[in-house]
């Protein structure tokens, strides 16, 4: 099984590396100044497709690369968290948990965690002053819970909803996605904090800047940032992954070691058209 695997990545589906290191670089230059990075969306397709091993080489090389080309040391020396993402998604891939049907409650919890954590960010940013140097001021958290909370219930239900309707079977891989995000949170946190002082050049330095001026430390407000921003983040970019494998044709699929079930227990996700379920 395993020399058929080995056997299967052929030309076809090591073009999908270079693809997705581009693909990664694009999306996360375009989610610049943003507090997600969204620079993961390839390394999770390639870890689903082709295993651990080359999600992890997709994720490092992907870094390396970018801060290469951009001349920024901090995108270079957070490679090792982006191999992190790849090697997890090679695991849930050879797992197929990117194909199982997941119960329909779970993914009604996945979509509530979601909708929750993006109506989270989107207040946070129409909630933002400006102080008098000028500088973006974000509103606490407790001030957003307290001003809006029936947005937030709202936001729970919906998600909720939405999760049992439309991700109906896939709630696997935004489970992993979260967990993934916590993982990446607690392992990225020390290089961000002890070499980078919390400043990245990216959009999540707004929010280690809030933190920091409520009183926490660097590490502190790192983690806290992190754990902000991250679990968001690898769920968006897991779940676009899954909703990408149920869009692509079953012989594409074919091409890849782990694209297609292995047992009829992983039987792929949708069963009717992703199109309908949108609708």
């Amino acid at each position: 099984m395993e020399t058929t695997r080995r056997l299967r990545l052929n030309s076809t589906s090591l073009v999908l590396i270079p693809l997705a290191i581009v693909i990664n670089i694009a999306i996360g230059q375009l989610a610049a100044g943003t507090p997600v990075y969204l620079d993961s969306i390839g390394t999770v397709l390639v870890g689903a497709l082709m295993g651990p091993l080359m999600g992890a080489l997709t994720g490092m090389l992907s870094n390396l690369i970018w801060g290469a080309a951009t001349s920024s040391v901090p995108t270079a020396s957070f490679f090792y968290v982006a191999g992190t993402i790849g090697l997890i998604a090679g695991f849930a891939g050879k797992q197929r948990l990117f194909l199982r049907a997941s119960p329909r409650w779970f993914s009604a919890v996945v979509g509530a965690i979601f909708l929750f954590a993006l109506t989270l960010f989107v207040l946070m940013f129409i909630g933002r002053t400006i102080d008098s140097e000028g500088n973006s001021v974000l509103p606490t958290m407790q001030d957003l819970f307290v001003s809006n909370w029936f947005i937030f219930v709202l936001a729970l239900a919906a998600g909720a909803v939405a999760g049992y309707a439309v991700l109906q079977r896939g709630g696997y891989a935004g489970m992993i996605g979260l967990l993934t995000g916590v993982l990446c949170a607690i392992i990225a946190a020390p290089t961000a904090a002890y070499f980078f002082s919390g400043v990245t050049g990216g959009g999540t330095d707004m929010l280690v800047a809030l933190y920091r001026a409520s009183g926490a430390n660097i590490m502190g407000s790192v983690l806290a940032q992190s754990t902000t921003s991250d679990p968001f983040d690898k769920m968006t970019s897991f779940m676009l992954v899954w909703l990408i494998l149920q869009a692509l044709p079953r012989r594409i699929l074919a091409r890849f070691p782990y694209g297609l079930p292995e047992t009829a227990d992983d039987q792929h996700v949708p069963a009717e058209p992703l199109a309908s379920r949108l609708s």
